[in-house]
């Protein structure tokens, strides 16, 4: 990470307010579980506090695009705008990062039919913050993932589970409603941009195989490929991870795989004790 990165990550910031956050026609609440621990800890040299000074465990230095990434006790605090660095057609037309929609889709749609009507939104900031344990360990209790933010990209951008606003596995109505880098806004209010599945623009410009998140209970999200394997979802356990070496953990390290079939990034809940998120 060059030092402006690593400046604008320490920058100060400013406190927000707890309230819930939305989701696409879901009702989002902070997390905050109080499941037991055990052994397992992603705890090794590579997640020790960087030499440059700033604190953070050196995995969290691969963060980008926002506003602030902190330690506070025994906690990783990050604070998101939740604005894509890339392209979208979710964007205004006028904004400098639109583009209109060209995936593979052809059944793209920016407006989602909700119960209530028909959703057309457009990206809006947010004022988002994570809190990750700084030192994550296995639960003894495991906790079920809530609609809503269950973990953040690299780039700031909220994670959400498999399910919609019915807590049933998406279905071509989300899909369909999936930009080119497979993700898209809530409906208004709340406007809260969002990936369920592969953030597309993150393993082409990172590489299929690299860490392009951390979930809520603090440990490390990957693509889909690892060893030159593309994995699915039978290779990983029921949570949707597996322990092993990766680049940022030589001593090794519980981790989890985005994969092309569902549950795309999470499976059956949090492997170890979920921190929270509040907007």
């Amino acid at each position: 990470m060059n030092n402006s990165k690593k400046m604008a990550l320490i920058a100060s910031v400013c406190s927000v307010a707890m309230a819930a956050c939305g989701t696409d026609a879901e009702t989002s609440t902070a997390t905050d579980s109080a499941a037991g621990k055990s052994d397992t800890t992603a705890g090794d040299a590579a997640v020790q506090d960087a030499a440059a000074g700033n604190g953070l465990p050196a995995p969290y230095n691969v963060i980008y695009n926002v506003e602030s990434a902190v330690i506070e006790g025994d906690q990783v605090v990050v604070r998101t705008k939740d604005l894509p660095d890339h392209k979208s057609p979710f964007y205004g037309k006028t904004h400098a990062l639109y583009e209109a929609y060209n995936g593979t889709n052809p059944n793209f749609s920016t407006a989602i039919q909700l119960p209530n009507g028909t959703s057309d939104p457009i990206l809006a900031a947010q004022n988002v913050t994570f809190r990750f344990p700084k030192n994550p360990k296995e639960a003894t209790t495991k906790t079920a993932t809530s609609l809503g933010p269950i973990g953040m990209a690299i780039n700031g951008i909220i994670l959400f589970n498999q399910y919609n606003g019915a807590k049933a596995l998406l279905d071509s109505l989300e899909i369909n409603n999936l930009d080119q880098y497979n993700g898209h806004p809530t409906p208004s209010p709340s406007l809260q941009y969002h990936y369920h599945t592969e953030p597309l623009y993150l393993t082409k410009t990172k590489g299929e195989g690299a860490l392009i998140g951390f979930l809520l209970d603090g440990f490390p999200l990957y693509g889909p490929v690892e060893g030159g394997k593309r994995l699915k979802s039978a290779d990983l356990d029921k949570y949707h991870g597996h322990t092993g070496v990766t680049a940022e953990y030589p001593g090794g390290t519980y981790h989890y795989h985005v994969t092309d079939d569902a549950p795309w990034i999470n499976g059956d809940g949090f492997f170890g004790t979920p921190g929270t998120v509040t907007k």
